[in-house]
C-alpha cells in the first residue's frame, strides 16, 4: 500500500529489516514484501510487518551485527566520557577524532566482510566471546575513569587513555592490512614489516655507536620516513601498485615509530649511563641520571602520537584500498 505513490510505514518499516538479511536469505525479503502488497487493512499490514521483523531478527547473522553494533556503540560511549575528563582541548579533541574514526573502521570492516565472513565453529564462538569481553572490559575500565574523584587521578586516567588509544589504533590498523581483502600481499606485509624494523635498527645503531640517546625526535622522524620510501620502491611495479606502495608506506612508518618508542623507553630504564642525556639540568649531581631517565621519554610522546595517527590512517587506507571482488565462500542458497 502505498500513499501518493510512496510507500506507508509498514513498507518502510520492513524494507529496513529485510536488509540486514545474508545473502543467500534475500529471496526471503522479496517475498515479503512481496506479500505485503497484497494485505490492505493497516491493522494486517502492521501485523504482517512486525512478524516478518521478528523472523529476520532471528537469523544468526542478523543477530551478531546487532551484537556487534551495540559493542561498538557501548565502548565508543563509554570512551568518549572518559576522555571528556581530559583538560587539555587538543589532546581532548584529537582523542576524539582517533576513536570515532576507529569505531567507524571496526562498524565498517564488519559490514564489508573486511575482517570476516565469521564462521559458526567453536574457534570462532571463543573469539566472538573473547572480543565482547575486552568491549565490556574496556567499558568497565571508561566508565571508573570517568568520574576522577582527584586531579592526579584524572591525570593518571588520561595517560592509560592515550596509551590504550594508541594500542587500539595499531591493532586495528595491522589487521585491517592483514585481512584477507586486504590489497597487501604477504610480500607487502614482510617487505614493509622489514622496512620498519630496519629503521629502528638504524636508530639503535646511530645511538650506541654515537650516544647518548637523542632529546628530539627529529632523526626518528627521518628514519621513519626513509623506511616509508623504502617500502614503496620494494613494492613498486605490478598490479594495484598505487594501493600496495601506501599500504607499505604506512605499515614501515608505523612500525618505524612504534620500535624506536619502545627501545627509548627501554634503554631509559635498563640503558647504561652513558646513553642517557643530561635534559635535567636544573636537578642535583646526584640526581640528574636518574631525572633524565624520565625526562627523556617525554619528548618520544610526540613519535608515539604521530605513530598512533599513522596506525589509524593504516586502518582506513586498508579499508579503502580492500579488494571488492573477494568471494566469502559462503554457499548461496536460492529457490528451487
Amino acid at each position: 500500500m502505498t500513499t501518493q505513490g510512496r510507500p506507508d510505514l509498514p513498507s518502510r518499516v520492513l524494507a529496513a529489516a529485510v536488509r540486514g538479511l545474508p545473502a543467500e536469505r534475500r529471496h526471503w525479503g522479496l517475498a515479503m514484501r512481496a506479500e505485503l502488497v497484497a494485505v490492505n487493512a493497516r491493522r494486517d499490514r502492521w501485523a504482517f510487518a512486525w512478524g516478518c521483523v521478528q523472523v529476520t531478527a532471528a537469523q544468526t547473522r542478523v543477530l551478531r551485527a546487532g551484537l556487534h553494533l551495540g559493542a561498538v556503540l557501548a565502548t565508543l560511549g563509554t570512551v568518549l566520557a572518559w576522555a571528556a575528563t581530559v583538560d587539555y582541548p587538543p589532546l581532548f579533541w584529537g582523542l576524539t577524532m582517533v576513536m570515532s574514526v576507529l569505531a567507524v573502521v571496526c562498524w565498517q570492516a564488519r559490514r564489508t566482510a573486511m575482517l570476516g565472513p565469521v564462521g559458526d565453529g567453536r574457534t570462532a564462538w571463543l573469539l566472538r566471546v573473547g572480543g565482547y569481553l575486552v568491549a565490556g572490559a574496556i567499558a568497565a575500565i571508561a566508565l571508573a575513569h570517568a568520574h576522577p574523584a582527584t586531579v592526579s587521578a584524572a591525570e593518571d586516567g588520561t595517560g592509560v587513555l592515550v596509551f590504550a588509544v594508541v594500542g587500539a589504533s595499531c591493532v586495528l590498523g595491522v589487521a585491517t592490512v592483514c585481512s584477507r581483502r586486504s590489497a597487501a600481499t604477504a610480500r607487502v606485509l614482510a617487505t614493509a614489516a622489514g622496512c620498519g624494523l630496519a629503521g629502528a635498527a638504524g636508530w639503535l645503531a646511530t645511538t650506541v655507536l654515537a650516544p647518548p640517546i637523542p632529546p628530539s625526535t627529529g632523526w626518528a622522524i627521518t628514519l621513519a620516513g626513509l623506511a616509508a620510501v623504502a617500502a614503496v620502491a620494494v613494492n613498486s611495479g605490478g598490479s594495484h601498485t598505487p594501493r600496495r606502495g601506501l599500504l607499505a608506506a604506512l605499515l614501515a612508518a608505523v612500525t618505524t615509530m612504534v620500535l624506536i618508542f619502545v627501545t627509548v623507553e627501554l634503554l631509559a630504564h635498563y640503558g647504561p649511563e652513558s646513553l642517557i642525556p643530561d635534559v635535567t639540568p636544573h636537578a642535583l649531581p646526584a640526581d640528574r641520571v636518574s631525572e633524565s631517565r624520565i625526562e627523556i621519554v617525554d619528548p618520544y610522546i610526540l613519535l608515539l602520537t604521530l605513530g598512533a595517527l599513522f596506525a589509524t590512517t593504516l586502518s582506513v587506507a586498508g579499508l579503502v584500498t580492500r579488494v571488492t571482488g573477494w568471494s566469502d565462500r559462503r554457499v548461496a542458497i536460492t529457490p528451487r
